[in-house]
């Protein structure tokens, strides 16, 4: 599993990474249930949170629960202030953007993709979390994940407009991350407080990740908690990048 080594050092409250193709998350995969209780094992989290996943908007506030994983309704996104619970999203080239808002104790995660980016998904998240747990954008950080990168993700024209970006007759690159981060910054996100993992699920050295483009059928979960335990275990990713939200 790889983390934000940046987070890691800051809060050790928190549990923070994303998994590689070593295991596979995907819920047809050989064994899902054995998957994530691997996991709630690897950090010091009890109960776990995923949901069936729509390339929608919305975002669920997640409280207390038993140990296990719950299965909750149709989302894309979490949010939390409760210790010991882990959020989860499956990705495979999508972006795991993951949300902490230290003064308040709160944690969110999202899966986007271009039709959850384009439809706001991640502005929803900020405002779930900041409405609920008492704290306001400027205080949030954001980690983009590993994800597709800007010179693989070649998409139509079609994804350009629903992202506001420059028209385009014909397909070309988007960096779904760099697209994530202006937003974020729209509406009160720090740029300084916004970071980009350096690694791409496809082209990335040492076939570390499950790539929908690359034609794999797994997926890796990106997760976030509130730990009960102070020291999560999981290894840092030493390629996340510094704060940017350039293109």
């Amino acid at each position: 599993m790889l983390s934000h080594p940046e987070w890691r050092r800051s809060w050790p409250w928190l549990a923070q990474g994303t998994t590689t193709r070593a295991t596979d998350f995907a819920p047809d995969g050989p064994d899902p249930a054995g998957a994530w209780a691997a996991l709630r094992a690897a950090t010091p989290c009890s109960a776990a949170f995923q949901a069936r996943q729509t390339h929608g908007t919305k975002v669920g506030v997640r409280g207390p629960m038993g140990p296990g994983l719950h299965l909750v309704g149709g989302a894309d996104g979490h949010v939390t202030d409760t210790l010991g619970a882990l959020l989860g999203v499956t990705v495979a080239d999508c972006v795991p953007a993951s949300i902490v808002a230290p003064r308040a104790r709160a944690v969110g995660i999202v899966h986007a993709g271009w039709r959850g980016a384009a439809a706001g998904i991640l502005e929803r998240a900020i405002e779930r979390i900041t409405a609920h747990f008492g704290t306001t954008p400027d205080e949030l950080h954001l980690h983009l994940g590993p994800s597709i990168c800007g010179s693989c993700y070649e998409v139509g024209p079609e994804v350009h407009a629903a992202l506001g970006l420059e028209p385009r007759t014909s397909p070309m690159p988007v960096d779904l991350r760099a697209a994530l981060a202006r937003r974020a910054a729209a509406v009160g996100v720090a740029p300084v407080r916004i970071t980009r993992s350096a690694w791409c699920t496809l082209c990335s050295d040492g076939d570390l990740f499950y790539s929908h483009r690359g034609g794999d059928a797994g997926r890796q979960v990106g997760f976030i908690g509130l730990a009960r335990d102070p020291e999560p275990h999981t290894r840092r990713d030493s390629r996340a990048a510094a704060p940017d939200v350039g293109g």
